[in-house]
């Protein structure tokens, strides 16, 4: 009977440790999805759900180019104008947030989760990290 026991607690844990990994990993799923979304639409307010020291975007470490601002004004006008062209760009190519679909994590491990969503001209993919007890959006890239 004790191993019985000691077998299906075994079991139970590993289950549950399984579904927290699964919960962790679909809350970044929804966390990069919405934040994308809004960044795709031009939504200043989606600033605080960027790591911007951190941020690689299409290929370019903007993190290293906000670091160096020297005030806090300049960053946030660094942040608005990131937003603002990122939209403008992604709807002059033509993107609409809506043709995204299948919406999944392609990598996750204790350091980030990597999320992926697919349109008709190729793949977005986005890196959530948590830093200060707080997830937030550290990449963004395209693969056509």
């Amino acid at each position: 009977m004790r191993y019985l026991r000691t077998t299906f607690l075994g079991l139970a844990s590993a289950l549950l440790l399984t579904q927290c990994e699964k919960t962790r990993g679909g809350a970044d799923m929804s966390f990069a999805k919405s934040t994308f979304e809004s960044l795709a639409r031009g939504d200043t307010a989606v600033r605080d759900n960027i790591d911007w020291s951190t941020l690689q975007s299409m290929g370019q470490n903007v993190g290293a180019a906000y670091v160096q601002l020297p005030s806090e004004t300049e960053k946030v006008n660094f942040q608005n104008a990131f937003v603002t062209q990122f939209s403008t760009a992604f709807r002059e190519a033509g993107g609409s947030p809506d043709k995204f679909e299948n919406w999944r994590v392609s990598f996750h491990d204790d350091f980030k989760t990597e999320v992926a969503a697919d349109s008709g001209g190729g793949t977005v993919t986005i890196t959530v990290t948590e830093r200060d007890g707080k997830e937030r959006v550290s990449g963004l890239g395209f693969i056509r």
